[in-house]
């Protein structure tokens, strides 16, 4: 198998090489053949060329390599082209066997502590990450401002006019009371809520209503649903206080449950309204501050959307349309 094959193909199953190089390595000496030397040389190949090499493989695998390569071996090959060669490199290595071994002794423990060390460390680090990813900085809460939110707000009409085509169920989130699912619905989209907050849905009365509202948090909702499974996302409230890891997992979530030409639209509020007196104590517990509409549109259409941004009349608030590329 040549290296530009090796490099670019796609499939190459690491494991089936090893296996078929342990295999060969198993049927030479079977038959007498003093293989070392050329399994060294299949082993630095495999180094050298295979995926995890500089492009970027995980630490278990890199890891991996480092346990392949950590011994050295005493005993040097005495193979020759020379006449008397192989008999004069098998008496050096012979005399010289016992003060290469004691070296090699030595280098081969410093290698061992150091890989086990490393192996440590990759565990350490892995279970940092796991803890990461189930505990991580609190998650910013829904920051809803009074007017700004309503059956009567400006922006209503707007969502219903981007979503109101959209080739699939219609999420709004957080949908407090339900009355922008009510507006969806009435329209003729088949649209549902879900809210954090607890206290804003009569949980007793989850699907058993007219309206489908259901408590959660959205990322994990997000999780649940299946690839492509809805055709548009509305956000308002839930995203404006989101460090900058929080936001980019849920637009990650978001983008997976879109199907091809989905809508993603989200409403958010100024930094100026952010920042009044009156905000809702939500917004200084935040981890962040909401985006600017012009961030909005470049870092949406950085993931590959098409978006625009509409500020409301009064200019405490601003609609962000987006759409997914069609394939």
């Amino acid at each position: 198998m040549g290296n530009d094959s090796m490099n670019s193909d796609p499939s190459l199953n690491v494991e089936e090489v090893m296996a078929e190089i342990a295999e060969e390595v198993r049927q030479r000496r079977a038959a007498g053949d003093q293989f070392g030397e050329r399994e060294r040389e299949l082993q630095e190949l495999f180094v050298a060329h295979s995926p995890a090499s500089g492009r970027g493989g995980d630490l278990t695998e890199a890891l991996e390599r480092v346990d392949l390569a950590m011994f050295i071996d005493p005993v040097v090959p005495v193979g020759s082209n020379q006449k008397g060669g192989a008999a004069l490199k098998k008496g050096m290595r012979s005399i010289l066997l016992w003060y290469i071994g004691w070296l090699t002794h030595q280098i081969n423990q410093f290698a061992t502590a150091a890989s086990r060390s490393l192996h440590i460390v990759e565990r350490r680090l892995t279970e940092v990450e796991r803890n990461v990813a189930v505990q991580r900085v609190p998650y910013a809460g829904v920051v809803e401002f009074e007017g700004l939110s309503g059956a009567a707000v400006w922006w209503a009409d707007r969502v219903v006019a981007a979503v109101g085509r959209a080739p699939g169920r219609i999420l709004h989130a957080a949908c407090s009371d339900g009355w922008l699912v009510r507006t969806l619905t009435s329209a003729g989209g088949d649209a549902y809520g879900v809210d954090p907050r607890a206290d804003r849905i009569d949980v007793s009365q989850i699907g058993q209503g007219d309206l489908d509202l259901r408590n959660g948090a959205v990322a994990e909702h997000l999780r649940a649903v299946g690839p492509g499974a809805l055709g548009a996302v509305v956000l308002s409230g839930v995203i404006d206080g989101m460090a900058g890891g929080e936001r980019n997992e849920l637009l990650g979530l978001i983008s997976q449950a879109l199907v091809p030409s989905g809508v993603l639209v989200i409403h958010s509020v100024t930094r100026a309204t952010w920042q009044r007196e009156d905000a809702p104590v939500e917004a200084d517990l935040s981890p962040s501050q909401p985006l600017r509409g012009d961030s909005w549109r470049h870092l949406l259409e950085g993931l590959g959307y098409a978006a625009s941004v509409e500020t409301g009349p009064d200019e405490a608030d601003y609609l962000v349309t987006a759409t997914t590329p069609s394939s």
